[in-house]
């Protein structure tokens, strides 16, 4: 339900002879008379490689704006043809970019990969078009409201708009730490990216994601500025949108014509009474940083909220490890609820088991600390440095084998898996100064323990082939939460009398008697192999249960029997789940291969009649194999 602050006073009714065929592309006059003077157009920009994240975009927001009567006022401007034949396929508004400058319509950018992103000069062109739309829309007496494709909308703006009048621009931010985000009282002291409040002498960064612009003069003058900026950058310079943005308002450094605004920019100078605004760098502009807790990165809502709402607006997938076309970021929309693109299934049989949970929290260091060693620490300085990583290590080795073997069992009972919450001590990052040895990013206001991202653990590319090739469908470990998932018309929601629990032996019963069943839930002895435990199911009364939760998934599996089913087995584990750099954690040092370690790779499972059970089953080797053999990686 959108919350009564969120919805605005009176809503307009659109006039009755505006253009709503979304089966050819809208003119600019039909965007024009589709949103009224004054109010707010919701736009993204795309071409044909980011088109479904475009459909995605469209297919959360224009729901949200219907029920206020705005469905007509998004848009998405396409910047190829084929991308603007998906969107109008999808039946969805589109203008084309042909008629604004910056990137050239229809280019050969549009690739199949990432397109355009990796080339500097003709993603700062992009900057450049997507200047030249705010700018149409700002000059026609439009606020606007421009987000990236990778932005899931979840709630409208308006109360945030209402709730800084004074400002003229408002952007998210890179900011991580949310308490001290939401405390905007005139300071000096500040943490990494979050120096937004009024006396701020340091780390002001903001994040050109999400940014909202007001049809006044001194927001037509900044985004006027911002693309002049762009335009008279050329070649291959790597200055971006976002880069060119915060020089031209003053928070980083800046040669030519920006270099005075960093000077004026800091210490910060309250444009509001409340000092939620700041002037920019010259003086006249007013910018309002949006609070984190409102515009959440991908970091702020799946570590610091697991995956809970709260009081986002809007999830912007930033702060997810990869490239910019990642399949990382469609695994965190599944978790998040928000890939209607791509529609989660509730009319199969599925799987879902606890993990492995950690214990006490380790303290965040021990004294003395090392010495570093080049451009970080050795891998075993960095363990005796950090507790917390050497307890993730062990922990997340048995996230792993759990996998393994819940992955085997769902091949074995024919269900779909329910990906587990991984509870994990510490981050990864690329700078070991800004993780270590507390193991949670410098400036964020991360929990320990803490739910650990998918791409945190493995290389999602590949494990998108374990169901890309038929081998096991995977669903988000959110999948059976009603609040985050809601069944689509005639599906039912999961409910606990939907599951029956797997419980396991702790010994074999005596006699070889079965165990005695109960209402939904199993007794099962360990170590069973894959054809023992689809018997066992079926003599238990449980095939046809809607979701089989497995209490442990640890030691249980036996193997596959079959030689072939083996093979597949072998394959989807060692090729797919833990193939590549799949299964590591980095870095104690920028030397990345010295300074990475290797999760331990599970025991491999016997085949044929070895696989049988019940037996005890090693999941784990006793020695981390190294990932760089010169070094050690073990105390």
């Amino acid at each position: 339900a959108v919350p009564a602050a969120a919805v605005p006073a009176a809503v307009a009714v659109p006039a009755k002879q505006c253009n709503r065929d979304h089966s050819k592309v809208l003119t600019t006059d039909d965007v024009l008379c589709r949103v009224p003077k004054g109010e707010l157009a919701f736009v993204t920009l795309a071409n044909q490689a980011y088109g479904e994240m475009a459909v995605n975009w469209a297919l959360l927001l224009l729901p949200m704006l219907e029920r206020l009567g705005h469905g007509d006022r998004a848009v998405i401007a396409g910047m190829d043809q084929s991308g603007v034949d998906l969107f109008l396929k999808h039946r969805l508004p589109t203008v084309t970019t042909a008629s604004f400058g910056g990137i050239a319509w229809n280019s050969d950018h549009k690739g199949s990969m990432d397109g355009f992103r990796w080339k500097n000069g003709a993603f700062r062109a992009y900057g450049v078009t997507k200047a030249e739309v705010v700018l149409w829309l700002l000059r026609a007496g439009r606020d606007v409201s421009i987000s990236d494709v990778d932005v899931a909308w979840i709630a409208p703006p308006y109360a945030l708009l209402r709730s800084v009048p004074d400002a003229d621009v408002l952007s998210g931010t890179d900011c991580l730490n949310v308490p001290y985000d939401a405390d905007r009282s005139p300071r000096k002291s500040n943490v990494r990216n979050c120096g937004h409040q009024s006396g701020s002498t340091w780390s002001a960064w903001f994040n050109t994601g999400v940014m909202f612009f007001r049809a006044r003069p001194a927001a037509v003058d900044m985004m006027a500025e911002w693309r002049d900026t762009m335009a008279e950058i050329k070649g291959e310079a790597q200055v971006d949108d976002q880069l060119s943005f915060n020089q031209l308002v003053g928070t980083v450094g800046a040669s030519g014509r920006h270099a005075p605004k960093f000077r004026r920019f800091y210490p910060l100078k309250p444009a509001s009474e409340d000092g939620r605004v700041v002037y920019d760098g010259n003086g006249s502009r007013r910018i309002h940083a949006i609070p984190v807790s409102q515009v959440c990165s991908a970091h702020v809502f799946h570590v610091q909220q697991s995956a809970e709402p709260r009081g986002c607006l809007v999830l912007h997938l930033t702060f997810v490890e990869g490239w910019p076309k990642n399949p990382a970021k469609y695994w965190r929309l599944r978790e998040a609820g928000m890939l209607p693109v791509r529609p989660e299934p509730f009319d199969q049989r599925y799987l879902s088991f606890t993990p492995p949970q950690p214990g006490p929290t380790p303290p965040e260091r021990h004294e003395p600390a090392p010495a570093r060693a080049g451009n970080g620490w050795t891998v075993v300085a960095a363990l005796q440095w950090s507790p917390r990583l050497k307890a993730h290590l062990e922990l997340v080795d048995r996230h792993i084998a759990a996998l393994r073997n819940a992955i085997g069992i769902a091949r074995a009972l024919g269900r779909q898996l329910v990906m587990p919450r991984m509870a994990c001590l510490c981050e990864r990052a690329e700078s070991p100064a800004a993780l270590l040895p507390g193991c949670t990013l410098e400036g964020a206001s991360t929990p320990v323990p803490h739910v650990c991202p998918l791409e945190s653990v493995y290389d999602v590319a590949r494990v998108e082939r374990i169901w890309q090739k038929g081998y096991l469908q995977l669903r988000p470990w959110t999948f059976l939460n009603s609040s985050i998932h809601k069944p689509p018309a005639g599906a039912l929601p999961f409910t606990p009398a939907d599951t029956t629990a797997v419980r396991w032996l702790a010994e074999p019963p005596p006699h070889g008697r079965p165990p005695t069943q109960g209402p939904r839930q199993v007794w099962l002895e360990k170590g069973l192999s894959a054809e023992q435990l689809l018997q066992a199911v079926s003599a238990a009364g449980a095939s046809d249960a809607r979701v089989m939760h497995l209490e442990s998934a640890e030691g249980v599996f036996g193997g596959f029997e079959s030689a072939a089913e083996s093979k597949l087995f072998k394959e989807a584990i060692s090729g797919d789940l833990l193939g590549g750099w799949s299964a590591t954690w980095c870095c104690t040092s920028w030397n990345k291969p010295a300074g990475t370690f290797k999760f331990k790779r599970p025991v491999p499972l016997p085949s044929g009649v070895e696989a049988r059970g019940p037996r005890t089953v090693v999941d784990l080797p006793d020695k981390r194999e190294c990932y760089w053999q010169s070094s050690p990686c073990e105390l």
